[in-house]
């Protein structure tokens, strides 16, 4: 009696298991469509109750819970793709999921039959067997369910090591070992006293379980946060001095313009009395005036102008020699944050090593449009002993932020490479170009 008891409560508690592996997976996957929280709501709950009715309907008969499969595997390509994605990879991925679902609970039925057979020769299942099954299916299908989230997340987890990615796995696969062990082990203890002190023990691992996914999550997830901060922040910080170098511009000017009548009063003064050479001179001091006073606009990105400006003041401050060339690159579809992570990082790194350098000090920066890709090449001066010493007690120029490039690189299918000579030190990234990033998806 207390069998049949608990396997009915097991049976619905699995059903419940399975709406919610399948409700985590869809909505903690990348989504491209925004649907109200309650249409999905609603969604899920009849998924549970068309998979639960389907499940008990066909449960003793031949068909055993085919119809219940194939209503669990259509259901959530239909409300993956509806609500969540519709890309065509995403709905290979909704009918993946519950495929591998699936042969998870089927190897887990003929392990328990396998184990029961060996041990008490039966030829079949009994509710013992059922209830053995149905326990550890259901933890199973919690780490199931998270191996398949975090492989499609694993670009959250890009500030963790491999190693430290791999070890999320180890708790549900140790937690797995000791629920098998409970039923090798204490068979004995099972048939005095029955299951439920097990099945409490269970459901205090799976909670754990689901604890240290959170705290992982949670970890991850701060600091990426603080990297953004950190991004945002020295966003802002070249924000303000291109905006307040605008203004002291903007104030300079307004003097020049006031005092522009005499200056040009003297040129033509210089001029009626033929010294058109002095004159010549004048005006192009007064050309020179002029270029301090404006902002050049290198690209139609507005921040990388913002970052170009930036680092072109800083090298004439540092007395580098910097050159710019920008042709027709197409940068919209990259975040403010990403093109700050990127090109900040990569002129930091050159002005650092440049400033270094002996002989002539410079930085060239060319960038263009070259089939489907944006080609950015950064090069400068580079003393590679000044970088040895750097190196060994620093991260050296190899190192400062590159990590971060690659990374946000990848994300747009892009990538980086390096070469590094006697005294030129280059940096070539490519970025697939809007239209070409959006063919790829």
């Amino acid at each position: 009696m207390e069998s049949a008891a608990c396997n009915i409560i097991l049976a619905v508690s699995e059903t419940v298991s399975v709406t919610v592996c399948t409700w985590y997976f869809i909505s903690h996957t990348k989504g491209n469509i925004n649907k109200p929280a309650r249409s999905r709501a609603l969604a899920f709950l009849g998924f549970w109750a068309g998979y639960t009715g389907l499940a008990y309907d066909f449960r003793s008969t031949a068909y055993a819970n085919v119809p219940a499969i194939v209503f669990m595997i259509a259901a959530t390509m239909l409300i993956g793709h509806n609500m969540y994605n519709d890309r065509r990879m995403y709905l290979f991925y909704y009918f993946l999921y519950p495929v591998t679902f699936v042969l998870m609970q089927l190897f887990i039925i003929y392990l328990v039959l396998g184990f029961i057979v060996s041990q008490w020769g039966l030829p079949g299942f009994d509710l013992y067997s059922a209830n053995i099954a149905l326990i550890i299916k259901q933890p199973a299908a919690l780490l199931l369910t998270g191996v398949w989230t975090a492989l499609l997340n694993r670009r959250q987890f890009e500030d963790v090591t491999g190693f430290q990615f791999a070890g999320l796995f180890l708790p549900p696969l140790i937690s797995a070992f000791i629920i098998a062990s409970f039923f090798v082990l204490g068979n004995v203890y099972i048939q005095l006293y029955g299951v439920f002190l097990i099945i409490v023990d269970i459901c205090c691992l799976v909670f754990m379980n689901l604890y240290i996914l959170y705290l992982f999550s949670y970890q991850s997830r701060n600091r990426k946060l603080r990297e953004e901060l950190r991004l945002f922040q020295r966003q802002s910080e070249m924000q303000y001095r291109y905006y307040e170098r605008i203004e002291q511009k903007y104030e300079s000017s307004r003097k020049l313009i006031h005092d522009m009548r005499n200056h040009l009063q003297s040129i033509e003064a210089l001029y009626h009395m033929n010294e058109s050479e002095a004159g010549n001179a004048y005006a192009k001091d007064m050309h020179k005036m002029l270029d301090r006073f404006g902002q050049r606009l290198y690209t139609d990105c507005h921040m990388l102008n913002i970052i170009l400006n930036d680092k072109a003041e800083t090298a004439r401050q540092r007395n580098i020699d910097m050159e710019v060339r920008i042709g027709a690159v197409e940068l919209h579809h990259m975040k403010d944050m990403d093109v700050t992570t990127v090109f900040a990082n990569l002129l930091d790194n050159a002005l650092e090593a440049a400033e270094q350098s002996g002989g002539r000090k410079y930085i060239s920066v060319k960038a263009d449009a070259f089939r489907d890709f944006n080609v950015v090449k950064i090069c400068n001066s580079y003393d590679p002993e000044q970088n040895g010493k750097r190196n060994r007690g620093d991260s050296g120029h190899r190192g400062l932020g590159l990590g971060n490039v690659k990374q946000t690189l990848k994300r747009y299918g892009g990538g980086m490479d390096i070469e590094e000579g006697d005294s030129v030190f280059a940096v070539s990234i490519t970025i697939p170009r809007p239209e070409a990033a959006a063919g790829k998806e």
